[in-house]
């Protein structure tokens, strides 16, 4: 398959004729007063100046942008809260459907239904769902797009409790590569909805997700715990030794911290401190006797600097902890890996790369596990949900000219896991020099071909290629080629 053209002055023009008087959304171009901002993603080292963003408002707009694609030849990446650490969001050249206006939720209280707008984020589904005392089981920061994170798994602060957010699907309207809108679940389609729970944007647009919602809060009962460097390692033992006997109501998460941001409940003297924090979380009834004596055992473990317990609104507070950690406009570079085993030797190892490392950011330890591993492996498109530990480096500078430097230092200091890490790789994780691992993150060979016949029915011609992708049965393979620069 050729290469898609670039988008000219001339093909924008033809473009915005074809679609007057059919799209109500905008149509942005490198001359429109918004386009800088519009082609902004999180990650500050995507740098991307796509020809045309088509900016919905409704699942009318997104088939008259599909149309316009497929009649084009132009692959368009598809935009929801611009995450994605590889900029998968953005295009360079071409076309981006941009879902930003798709961001409506209802709730259904009584049958615990949240239809949620393909343009979502984590937020505006916290914020529709608190009043109700209700929850979707989403990621960990409120700026999160729901679709991206959905659609390749979905894991955060309750997945232990009630497992991924692919995991809550009831339906989705999708539009296919023909323009076409169809309900998807597992009675309609059910081989596309396999697919879609764990398969990532190859297979439509996904316009409004209907989820199943949990009773909860929306108050969070949270403890945390904070070390210095010479008690890291032990309270990082005490961590490994005590996180499988957990309870499923109990998230239990490990922070090594450049430097400690302002929370509430950290007194100044300790911002901007180096340390390792240790965060516990109650996912049930913030008031449970029970939940009380568990985060405050969990936070008297070690010797910490620092232990605090209290009850924060879990949409309105919870869920925005790290949003300015992780804020917009920052060079970011993470490498995700499952961890089989977090041995004495692996925490030492850890504990030396965060105590010297110079960029801002933190390296994650992920207590999954729990109501994770109930669905068998084979029932989504989802895969390696045996893992109770995921490792994630999540680093960050400013200067363009540190990205050589600090991208090498990340990757040796995974590399430098491996006796203790396990196979297969999370996809919403994958990062721009990962592109070779795309079949090892969908489960490997056999369910990445049982992927590629869902995919040759649905998108037999590739559109919705940009992204992690996933080949038609019947296609061409992608030859393996040099990893791009961001």
């Amino acid at each position: 398959m050729s290469a898609a053209p670039l988008i000219g002055e001339a093909l924008r023009l033809s473009i915005a004729a074809q679609l007057a008087g059919q799209f109500k959304g905008e149509i942005i171009g490198p001359d429109h007063g918004e386009y800088e901002e519009a082609r902004l993603v999180w990650n500050a080292m995507i740098d991307r100046r796509p020809g045309l963003i088509l900016r919905c408002t409704s699942t009318a707009d997104v088939v008259a942008a599909v149309n316009v694609a497929r009649e084009h030849g132009l692959p368009p990446s598809v935009r929801c809260g611009g995450h994605n650490v590889a900029g998968k969001a953005m295009s360079d050249g071409g076309l981006t459907i941009d879902l930003s206006g798709l961001r409506e939720v209802t709730v259904d209280p009584e049958r615990k239904l949240v239809h949620a707008g393909g343009g979502c984020l984590l937020g505006t589904v916290d914020a529709a769902t608190a009043p109700h005392g209700l929850i979707v089981p989403a990621g960990i920061m409120s700026e999160t797009g729901v679709a991206g994170l959905a659609l390749g798994g979905g894991i955060g602060w309750f997945s232990r409790q009630h497992g991924l957010t692919c995991d809550q699907f009831v339906s989705v309207e999708l539009v296919l590569a023909s323009g076409e809108v169809i309900e998807v679940s597992a009675d309609q389609h059910p081989d596309l909805f396999w697919a879609l729970r764990g398969g990532g944007g190859n297979f439509g647009i996904v316009t409004r997700f209907t989820f199943a919602a949990h009773d909860f809060g929306p108050m969070m009962r949270i403890g945390v715990s904070l070390y210095d460097e010479e008690h890291a390692a032990q309270a990082l033992r005490e961590y490994a030794r005590l996180v499988p006997a957990l309870p499923r109501t109990v998230g239990w998460h490990a922070a090594l911290k450049h430097d400690m941001p302002a929370l509430p409940f950290v007194p100044p003297e300790l911002v901007g401190r180096r340390v390792v924090m240790l965060f516990s979380m109650w996912l049930d009834d913030a008031e449970d006797p029970a939940g009380v004596e568990m985060i405050g055992r969990l936070c008297d473990v070690g010797e910490p600097l620092l232990k605090a317990s209290t009850v924060l609104p879990f949409g309105g507070a919870v869920q925005h902890l790290i949003d300015v950690e992780f804020e917009d406009g920052h060079r970011y570079y993470t490498k995700e890996a499952h961890v089989a085993e977090l041995a004495d030797e692996a925490i030492d190892r850890l504990v030396d790369f965060w105590a010297d490392m110079p960029m801002e950011g933190e390296v994650e330890i992920i207590g999954l596990g729990g109501a994770i591993g109930d669905v068998p492996e084979d029932a989504t498109a989802f895969s390696n949900r045996g893992y109770l530990l995921w490792l994630n480096f999540a680093m960050r500078w400013d200067d363009p000219a540190l990205d050589g430097e600090y991208i090498g230092m990340t990757r040796e200091a995974v590399s430098g896991l491996k006796p203790w890490t396990g196979q297969g790789v999370y996809v919403n994780m994958l990062n721009f020099d990962e592109m070779d691992r795309v079949v090892e993150a969908f489960g490997g060979p056999g369910k990445y071909a049982r992927l590629g016949r869902v995919k040759a029915q649905y998108d037999p011609e590739n559109l919705f290629r940009a992204n992690y992708n996933i080949t038609p049965v019947g296609a061409a393979a992608p030859a393996p080629a040099p990893a791009p620069a961001p």
